[in-house]
């Protein structure tokens, strides 16, 4: 369905009666969705203790899928859409598919910076904002400054998660998401440069972090999910269905009972 006209129905009330599922044990009212944009590798921001310290405490606390496959690895945009919409994006032309602001019907919060996540939540209370970081791209140029960046968005990030459990009201009910748009090559070039490449599989493979009162604890080392999933998913966690996405709702990330069956 195209964006315009599922926008157009939603605001007559035409797509109400298929988005909204019966009563339900939720109790998610927030989102912050943080994509590291520009491409990192799961064994730097998730398997490197030394590195990413607070992602892996919020990964030990939630649930992970190590095993989350990028498609489209060339182009930043084209990630990033197919990663709102779960719709495959076959070029730069304008949004075709709704994505999951248009399913969850909230204003439009993308950010850039980490830092201003608990500004924008205390004024605005979204019910999702999604932070894309795109700094870690200068791994074409260096990758020292690579992993500069990668220390600098886990210590961001752990500030960000830090403010979350210790707020008298979003302690309660907020969900913290990470994914990458793609992974980086599996070795550095001999020019000390980390691309995004064709075939590698560190390229290919990234792992997503689930942290919030509604996902349960642990994690999937085998399931291959992947980034066309991600909106159905997070759409799944408020308990609407995201009809026109191709992509299916993660198993075995939700506490029992969560919204009832899956969709």
């Amino acid at each position: 369905m195209h964006r315009r006209l599922f926008l157009k129905q939603s605001s007559l009330g035409a797509a109400g009666s298929r988005l909204a599922t019966p009563a339900r044990p939720r109790h998610t009212e927030h989102l912050i969705f943080i994509v590291n944009g520009g491409g990192a590798r799961k064994k730097d921001y998730y398997e490197n203790d030394s590195l990413c310290p607070n992602i892996r405490k919020i990964a030990s606390e939630g649930f992970v899928f190590e095993e989350d496959h990028c498609e489209r690895i060339a182009s930043h945009n084209a990630a990033f859409r197919e990663l709102l919409t779960g719709q495959e994006w076959l070029d730069d032309g304008p949004a075709a598919y709704p994505n999951i602001f248009d399913y969850l019907n909230a204003r439009f919060q993308i950010v850039r910076s980490i830092r201003s996540v608990p500004a924008v939540m205390r004024t605005y209370k979204p019910r999702i904002i999604v932070c894309r970081k795109t700094d870690h791209d200068v791994g074409h140029c260096s990758y020292e400054e690579y992993l500069r960046v990668i220390r600098a968005t886990d210590l961001e990030v752990g500030k960000v998660f830090d403010w979350v459990k210790n707020h008298a009201y979003f302690g309660r009910n907020t969900a913290i998401v990470i994914r990458p748009e793609f992974g980086r090559d599996d070795e550095v070039n001999h020019s000390g440069q980390l691309h995004h490449s064709e075939g590698f599989y560190c390229t290919h493979r990234v792992a997503s972090i689930f942290w919030g009162p509604d996902f349960v604890r642990g994690v999937d080392r085998t399931t291959v999910i992947t980034r066309l999933d991600m909106a159905p998913t997070l759409a799944w966690l408020f308990g609407v269905k995201a009809l026109y996405a191709a992509g299916r709702v993660m198993p075995g990330l939700f506490k029992m009972g969560h919204c009832g069956a899956l969709p």
